[in-house]
């Protein structure tokens, strides 16, 4: 014992204790690493946010281009569309708060000034631009190539959090994007240009631009069989707005850890989408507030909203901090931990010892049970065999009587021996079936005519109940009649005063069920004993000890079998008193029958 003391202290002890004295140093610069890889996987969100919004604004000017085209189908001409565009994409698409037709030669067919005060703030402020007569900074994008100067689109890594950066800092390092240009600045800048400049020869497009430092954003198209007519709608934010909200939720966005581990990333974080002026128009989570300027990570949407950024924030900014704090305690409690595991192997091994010397006696009490089991049929056997073999009964019905009961003991010794012989292929593993397609109510009827005049015989009336004409099922024919029978046995023993057995189909999770119910009337079963029973050797009851004889072994094979076929075998209380047994395997196509 004192040896085994010593290899423990040293081949567990020891080394725990110097691996835990150098995770508690490193412990030390946990809270520096779990900040950078917070960063690094929360920019990876809001890069994956940036891209959906730019995915969804591509979506919206798509959408722009065919409610345009539909328009002109239904329109006598491109002319004739132009001069009421306006008015015939307001009552079509909910997200233009302006719809404009140009000519490239600087004509502004619509919308006309008399169409409301929006119409007339949008010529007021458009005129110039539209009619080429005016370079304005604007930042385009068009289907084949981008107008705007984009001096943010160098992908960086991301070296420090912007919550703990200063001003300056995060002036000077660079937010990651998805454009191949190179620059060293962080801000999106506009290309001055007039409106025919910025479509060039490109079919459809959108363009931003700033007026009084509110932002507008358009989208245009120019259909092939329009000649040089433009169309074109100024896109409402508050409708936007809406599209781009749901983006936030997206499951994928929330999908995996944070940097400390935990599996909770949806509670941990919010993301926003911020507008030029760095005030949130859309949340992932309702009423949240922060201070928007220091985002833990933000991207650039790009020139389709130009200044708009996708931000996440922590939702508690502490969390880095006390996950640092619970990965030193954790570590400082390592040792007790190991303490503890050691002691539990013991309690286990302890528990195990117990085990295996609870399942010996059983072993033991089951070879009695089995020599006892042996024993009573074979001396009916002999008996019943010598009286008619010297001669001694003469009376036609005692000998048939006597061949009745030396047939149903042989019948029961085989089963015995066949419950013995299987439980020990199924123990070693080599238990095989032959399989086949066959009719579970036609094997219910064989076991019952089988059984029914030996029951009928020991004073067990026996019914059948048959609730579906055919169960067709893949299994072996020889087991699920062994499923039965051990079932019926097992009635026999403990419910003496009728068997009922009902064959019927029941919808299951994945399909279809050939469901056989064994009820007897016996004393029934504990609810905390209907498991245990369908373990090996395992009885309510010694069978030396009550009377009631039997190997242990019935119920075990039964469930084993039937779960070799896909199904189970349950315990249940009937109705009025006594035990429900059944018998549920999958059937080998769907049927229609019902009950």
């Amino acid at each position: 014992m004192r040896r085994s003391a010593w290899i423990f202290l040293a081949a567990i002890l020891l080394p725990s204790l110097a691996l835990a004295w150098l995770a508690v140093r490193s412990a030390r610069d946990q809270q520096v690493i779990l900040e950078h890889q917070q960063a690094i996987i929360s920019q990876d969100v809001t890069d994956a946010l940036a891209k959906k919004v730019r995915d969804q604004l591509d979506d919206t000017r798509s959408a722009f281009v065919q409610r345009t085209q539909k328009l002109l189908e239904k329109s006598s001409s491109p002319p004739a569309l132009a001069r009421n565009f306006n008015r015939e994409l307001h009552n079509s698409w909910n997200l233009a708060e302006v719809g404009f037709a140009v000519g490239l030669n600087g004509t502004i067919y619509s919308p006309a000034s008399r169409q409301g005060t929006v119409a007339k703030t949008f010529r007021s402020e458009n005129d110039r631009f539209l009619s080429n007569r005016e370079n304005v900074p604007v930042f385009a994008q068009n289907s084949q190539q981008t107008f705007s100067l984009d001096l943010s689109r160098q992908p960086t890594a991301v070296v420090k959090p912007q919550a703990q950066m200063t001003q300056v800092e995060r002036q000077v390092v660079p937010k990651k994007s998805f454009a191949p240009q190179q620059s060293a600045l962080s801000n999106t800048l506009p290309a001055e240009s007039d409106f025919r400049k910025v479509i060039g020869t490109d079919i459809s497009g959108s363009l931003a631009r700033f007026l009084e430092n509110k932002l507008r954003l358009m989208v245009w198209y120019r259909p092939p069989n329009a000649g040089s007519l433009v169309f074109g709608a100024q896109i409402t934010q508050q409708e936007l707005i809406q599209i781009l909200t749901p983006l936030l939720l997206s499951p994928d966005l929330h999908r995996g850890t944070d940097a400390a581990g935990s599996n909770s990333a949806k509670s941990a974080y919010c993301l926003a989408l911020l507008d030029d002026r760095g005030k949130p128009v859309a949340l992932s989570r309702s009423g949240f507030t922060a201070d928007w300027k220091h985002p833990l990570v933000a991207t650039e949407i790009g020139e389709t909203l130009p200044h708009w950024e996708a931000a996440l924030y922590l939702v508690d900014p502490q969390q880095i901090n006390r996950s640092a704090s619970t990965l030193q305690l954790t570590l400082g409690f390592v040792v007790l931990t190991l303490v503890a595991a050691i002691l539990l192997g013991g309690w286990l091994m302890a528990a195990n010892v117990r085990r295996q010397m609870t399942l010996a006696q059983q072993k033991t009490d089951f070879v009695g049970n089995v020599s006892h089991e042996l024993k009573t049929p074979l001396t009916s056997i002999r008996m019943f065999a010598d009286m008619l073999a010297d001669g001694r009964v003469t009376e036609p019905d005692r000998q048939s009587k006597y061949l009745r009961i030396i047939s149903a003991e042989s019948a029961r010794l085989t089963r015995l021996i066949n419950n013995v012989l299987d439980f020990a292929r199924l123990e070693r593993g080599v238990f095989s079936a032959e399989r086949g397609v066959c009719d579970l109510v036609a094997v219910v009827q064989e076991v019952v005519d089988t059984c029914g005049p030996h029951l009928e015989t020991v004073g067990v009336p026996l019914s059948l109940e048959i609730k579906a004409q055919t169960l067709g099922i893949v299994g072996d024919r020889d087991a699920l009649a062994q499923i039965i029978l051990n079932l019926l046995s097992n009635a026999e023993k403990y419910g003496d005063h009728e068997i009922l057995v009902r064959v019927r189909q029941e919808k299951g999770a994945s399909g279809f069920l050939g469901c056989v119910d064994v009820l007897d009337r016996g004393p029934g079963i504990p609810p905390k004993q209907r498991e245990a029973i369908f373990k090996p050797f395992r009885r309510l009851h010694d069978s030396l000890a009550s009377g009631v004889s039997g190997s242990g072994l019935g119920l075990t094979l039964a469930r084993r079998m039937a779960q070799a076929h896909g199904g189970n075998v349950t315990c249940s209380a009937r109705p009025g008193g006594g035990s429900c047994f059944t018998l549920a395997v999958p059937l080998s196509q769907a049927k229609s029958d019902e009950d």
